[in-house]
């Protein structure tokens, strides 16, 4: 039961490894990765939760949020 196991994970794992290399080999996938890439980027851009202008935004809000419950 355990060389079933260990023969089908080698199995599995070696039709993956194929799978992956047919695909990164094809110019036309690439391409299309290439352009979701550049497409992901651009819709992330000025997103950045860490920016530091939102980050003092935050810090400034919790600090009123801090006083008025003192208040």
């Amino acid at each position: 039961m355990y060389m079933l196991g260990i023969g089908l994970l080698v199995l599995s794992s070696w039709y993956l490894l194929k799978l992956f290399d047919n695909f990164s080999n094809d110019p036309k996938a690439k391409a299309e990765v290439i352009k979701a890439w550049k497409e992901a980027r651009k819709a992330s851009k000025g997103k950045n939760p860490f920016h530091f202008g939102r980050l003092r935004g935050a810090l400034e809000s919790y600090k009123k949020e801090i006083n008025k419950g003192e208040d």
